[in-house]
């Protein structure tokens, strides 16, 4: 598989997750945007800690399969080994049943050993705990089920499921809940109830679209061992990765009271679309790498690799400016002055994150790669910082200090991978072009930031239209992208085209019929 055709593959596929991703981060600020209109910062506050140990509990009873599942099934799918392909769907299942059964039965009785007396004396986040924590074994089933079809190169049916069916769905349990004035436990049977639609939606498309024929012999040999040791380390890189903002709200939690729980968590999605783009791109970046790997074809890879960084940045600049320049602008059109305390939370967050597109597919070719090992060493050194930086900075800076914690953390992380990925495999983003467009980046910041104090931004959507002809055009004009780039460019946006215009309107044939 050529270089081209293989970013021809990944951003025509992307396009529909990128869509999709998008639409689910604006409903999921719908949801939030539901939910502070009716709960008071308090009660959002403890919802929230109570969903902080949930996903905790999930991710641990995940087992990491959810990354190793899809590397796996690619990897194999390239040497053409279909069998060890079919253990590995029915090995990731039954451990998926069994864990999420015993976080049923641990986590409740485990956070009110940990933190019952201290960090939850009056049992209020216990009681929410008890309620979420049904809907475990739900969501794991839910990972796996994606994480197949995503081994198969058939990462849409993430889009459908994760982006666009579990938080519409989630919207109308909690819109309802809210409409008929129900108290916070009301809101997260809310929750719970929307999972379980998802899950049975789920199911349903399993069984009329299965990635694969099912073959229902079982057996526990090499590829199920395969399996688990890959995974098992990144267990540990997701769960540290994800504990990075379950420890601001924990620790925030502990030193602070709810209310500031509540605005931080409030906040903080608006970040995530810093990630909007490399997280549709590598989500099939990893299946199409790891076929390469398959194959025995790595060094194509390399130059994948740089070019898709380029464009991730490229693409993600305009959110991060925005975000950066006017946090207090976005705050308080989405939540209203109350919750205007987020505003350098945000910014300082949004330094942050803006590392991940920056470095760019460096986790993602480790996975490819299959150094699941150092993904966790890293890992575990990044949520190290963050739980030092928080605990020395939360007592007295409240939300920033947890935002600094965050964000050094996350650029932390990407330092450590890039610099792994130069050293074994030889391969870093960071060529001339790239290099120009940093630096015309950290220009129109700069003129950003100046503009601002002389003309404050009116909310006027000309406004933003006008930075973001601007931006592009200085890019063409700075030649940014070469013509191979620009040629590539064509053939994607017809590839995005057929894949919108197809894979959604079959998907809802699917389900109806």
């Amino acid at each position: 598989m050529s270089v081209n055709e293989s970013i021809n593959r990944i951003v025509g596929g992307s396009g529909v997750i990128l869509a999709g991703t998008f639409l689910g981060m604006l409903l999921d600020i719908l949801i939030k945007k539901v939910m502070t209109s009716h709960l008071s910062p308090a009660d959002f506050g403890t919802y929230s800690l109570a969903l902080t140990v949930i996903s905790i509990s999930g991710a641990v009873a995940t087992l990491g399969l959810n990354e190793g599942v899809p590397r796996y099934i690619a990897f194999f799918r390239g040497r053409q080994e279909e069998q060890k392909v079919h253990e590995l769907i029915l090995s990731a299942i039954l451990m998926g049943i069994i864990a999420g059964l015993l976080a049923i039965l641990v986590s409740p009785s485990l956070f009110e050993k940990l933190a019952g007396e201290g960090f939850d004396a009056q049992g209020q986040i216990l009681s929410i705990v008890k309620i979420l924590v049904f809907a475990i074994p739900f969501t794991i089933l839910l990972n796996l089920t994606v994480a197949i079809y995503r081994g198969f190169d058939r990462t849409n049916v993430n889009m459908y499921f994760y982006n666009i069916i579990r938080p519409v769905s989630l919207l109308g349990f909690a819109s309802t809940a809210v409409f008929f004035g129900a108290s916070l436990k009301g809101v997260v049977f809310a929750d719970l109830l929307s999972m379980v639609f998802t899950f049975g939606i789920m199911s349903v498309y399993f069984i009329k679209k299965p990635p694969v024929k099912p073959e229902l012999k079982f057996k526990f040999s090499e590829p199920t061992r395969q399996l688990i040791r890959y995974s098992f380390p990144l267990l540990i890189t997701a769960t540290l990765l994800n504990l990075m903002s379950w420890t601001d709200t924990i620790m925030l939690g502990y030193f602070k009271p709810a209310e500031v729980v509540g605005v931080y968590n409030a906040v903080y999605p608006l970040v995530g679309f810093l990630s909007l783009v490399i997280a549709s791109m590598g989500y099939v970046y990893v299946p199409v790498a790891s076929k390469l790997w398959g194959l025995n074809e790595t060094q194509p890879v390399g130059s994948i690799y740089a070019v898709m960084t380029k464009w991730c940045f490229l693409l993600t600049f305009p959110i991060f400016a925005l975000i950066f320049v006017y946090p207090e602008f976005l705050i308080t059109k989405l939540y209203g002055a109350e919750y205007i305390g987020g505003t350098t939370a945000l910014r300082v967050l949004a330094m942050g994150f803006i590392a991940n597109s920056y470095f760019g597919f460096n986790y993602h070719t480790l996975l490819a790669s299959g150094d699941s090992d150092f993904l966790m060493k890293c890992s575990v050194a990044s949520a190290g910082i963050n739980v030092v930086i928080n605990f020395t900075l939360i007592p007295d800076y409240g939300m920033v200090g947890a935002a600094i914690g965050t964000a050094v953390s996350y650029a932390s992380i990407e330092v450590l991978m890039t610099l792994r990925a130069w050293k074994k495999q030889n391969m870093h983003p960071f060529t001339s072009m790239y290099r120009k467009l940093t630096l015309v980046c950290v220009i129109l910041t700069a003129f950003m930031l100046a503009i601002k104090e002389v003309i404050p931004l009116s909310g006027a959507a000309w406004e933003y239209a006008v930075f973001i002809i601007a931006y592009f055009a200085i890019v063409h004009y700075a030649n940014i992208l070469d013509r191979t780039e620009v040629s590539m460019i064509g053939e994607i946006r017809k590839t995005i085209r057929q894949n919108v215009s197809g894979h959604i309107p079959q998907a809802i044939r699917t389900l109806a019929s």
